[in-house]
């Protein structure tokens, strides 16, 4: 071996001890699955989360259809009752329809701006993007219960008069 060699040779050695190697685990045998089951979870989050806004806007509509039909239709509300406690049962309706407000901006498509050629800012556009569609849909749910439950509470009232 040459000289030449030999010392190149010797300096990938000193190179390699400077190198700091961490302690891990070893690796699971599915650890391969676990990655790519990340990864699709990765890429199937928003779509998942605007199906979820979908099927939350169809219950709002039959929510809204039942119980504007109710009112509407039948004799659910006594003729000789006062004008402001009749007012009282559209109180369920207006959680509703914030609801569908806020189901239909996790729905709405909006216009990104960001460097296709950044992976940190395709990143944090992306994280941004489904975290505001997961407040909405956090938001347009709690409304739904709020309404449930106004409606609830407006028809025990009734039972009551």
């Amino acid at each position: 071996m040459s000289e030449a060699a030999e010392k190149k040779a010797m300096e990938t050695v000193t190179q390699n001890q400077l190198e700091t190697i961490y302690d891990s685990p070893p690796s699971e045998p599915d650890d391969d699955l676990w990655l790519a089951h990340g990864a699709k979870m990765l890429e199937d989050s928003v779509p998942d989360v605007q199906n979820a806004a979908s099927e939350l806007l169809k219950a709002l509509g039959l929510l809204q259809t039942v119980y504007l039909g109710i009112l509407g239709f039948a004799e659910f509300i006594p003729e000789d009752m006062e004008i402001r406690n009749k007012a009282l049962f559209v109180i369920p309706i207006v959680p509703w329809i914030i609801a569908t407000y806020y189901g239909l901006r996790v729905m709405k498509t909006e216009i990104v701006k960001l460097n296709l050629r950044s992976p940190s800012d395709i990143r944090e556009r992306a994280t941004e993007l489904l975290e505001a569609k997961q407040r909405h849909l956090e938001v347009a749910f709690a409304l739904l219960i709020a309404g449930i439950i106004f409606a609830f509470v407006m028809v025990v009232f009734r039972v009551r008069i």
